[in-house]
């Protein structure tokens, strides 16, 4: 029973995953400087000061004109006013891009910025497209080895997963999550071009890939079947012919009938869409072992690699087989590693002595990350990790005033969309109970 359930019937709240998701408990937000009339008054005559500036320019765009919509964005923001923020931080950007052109590296002053205020206001589409409009601009204006680039690039792949994994936007068009998969390859692929892909980085990017092809593999499985393309023909042409009678004599008649030619719905053509659906997800899950698998012999090339960094890289295949439901390849994996710390006997239990949750170090921390919070809430939470990494028998330690059905939810979503790798003894998984903190779901 997965961690989301279980806090239903433990608590009996019946919580609305979309309306938690727009929840502010959900989202660490800026802090507004409003608390006293006096900062209120100040950010108003701030805003006014920076109106009349703008009025005096007559709607011209120059470099003045930029810089005075950005800092009336952050006033507006500070102030409240979001809406407000939002077109001028707009403005900010056009501005950038009259004076500069449409790849400049003054407009990543701008979007960051301007991110910033998207977090808060969960304008996830917007927020898409100052994703993309980031990595194109670094695309065009920086070396493949520029860490402005580097950053761009795993900012927006970093970006599509965590948003497909908080379920807080799934774009109409096909901005998917399949994308994060490319732009690690293709971000391998310039870094290799300019003799720059270095082997820590080359591990970083193939685990992030592999992750990546882990969530493209779920994006498939929840597409509907009438997406994908099928060999054999919708239909089959048929003909059903019926005698006629000519006379009201019996006996032989004269050969005569009536035809009706049609189509008709193929039965095999359904089942070879859902074979083509299975296909996909199946090369989507080998694509991700093999990005692991492949990290993993990046490492044993190098010299001076640390018994750390390999066995880790060896747990992450195990997690990911754990997350793929492979648990015969997740179990020899994670024996793999035990093996390999017989030696360390403190670094064993380090890894594997207690639960963790899988793969949550690969990705980088992206500014102001969407993924849910619960916030420094006084609440332990306790549950019980079995050896297929499944969540149960879960409890939830709080003074009751604290557990609001908003509190409660976003823990239970919390834990719906993680995983552990449940503690491991003598090479084998094991179940056992862990409790944390709120805060560290």
């Amino acid at each position: 029973m997965r961690a989301r359930t279980c806090i239903a019937l433990l608590l009996l709240v019946t919580v609305s995953v979309t309306s938690l998701l727009r929840s502010p408990v959900l989202l660490a937000q800026p802090a507004i400087a409003t608390a006293t009339g006096q900062s209120e008054e100040f950010s108003d005559a701030t805003i006014e000061a920076y109106r009349s500036e703008l009025a005096s320019l007559s709607g011209t765009y120059d470099e003045s004109s930029g810089e005075i919509y950005l800092s009336l964005a952050n006033a507006l923001w500070e102030f409240g006013a979001l809406q407000e923020a939002t077109f001028a931080f707009q403005e900010a950007l056009q501005a950038a891009r009259i004076n500069g052109g449409l790849a400049t590296d003054a407009q990543f002053t701008v979007l960051n910025q301007f991110n910033g205020l998207l977090y808060e206001t969960q304008d996830w589409e917007q927020l898409d497209t100052n994703m993309y409009i980031a990595a194109d601009i670094a695309r065009r204006i920086y070396s493949p080895a520029d860490a402005r680039y580097i950053r761009a690039m795993t900012e927006l792949a970093s970006w599509k997963i965590r948003a497909f994994q908080t379920r807080v936007y799934r774009p109409v068009n096909d901005r998917s999550v399949q994308e994060a998969a490319n732009i690690y390859r293709i971000l391998m692929r310039d870094l290799e071009a300019a003799g720059q892909l270095k082997p820590e980085l080359h591990v970083k990017l193939l685990s992030s890939r592999g992750l990546a092809y882990f969530y493209s593999a779920k994006h498939v499985a929840q597409l509907p079947v009438e997406v994908f393309k099928a060999v054999s023909p919708a239909s089959q042409s048929i003909q059903q012919c019926i005698p006629t009678i000519l006379s009201v004599d019996s006996g032989v008649q004269p050969s005569a009938s009536a035809c009706n030619a049609g189509a008709s719905l193929d039965p095999e053509f359904y089942a070879a869409q859902q074979r083509e659906k299975n296909n996909t997800v199946r090369r989507h899950l080998g694509n991700m072992r093999q990005s692991f698998m492949e990290a993993i012999d990046v490492l044993e090339e190098m010299p001076d690699v640390s018994e750390r960094e390999l066995a880790i890289a060896v747990l992450n295949l195990g997690d990911a087989n754990l997350l793929a439901g492979d648990h015969a390849r997740a179990r020899t994996q994670y024996g793999r590693a035990w093996d390999m710390l017989e030696d360390s006997l403190e670094l064993r239990n380090e890894l594997m002595g207690q639960p963790v949750k899988v793969l949550e170090a690969i990705l980088d921390e992206i500014p102001r990350d969407p993924r849910m919070r619960s916030g420094n809430l006084p609440v332990n939470v306790s549950f019980d990790v079995e050896t297929t990494g499944e969540i149960t028998n879960l409890n939830l330690e709080a003074p009751a005033e604290v557990l609001t059905q908003e509190t409660v939810g976003a823990i239970g979503i919390r834990l719906d969309q993680t995983s552990y790798r449940p503690r491991i003894v003598d090479g084998r998984p094991v179940v056992s109970r862990l409790t944390v903190p709120a805060s560290e779901l």
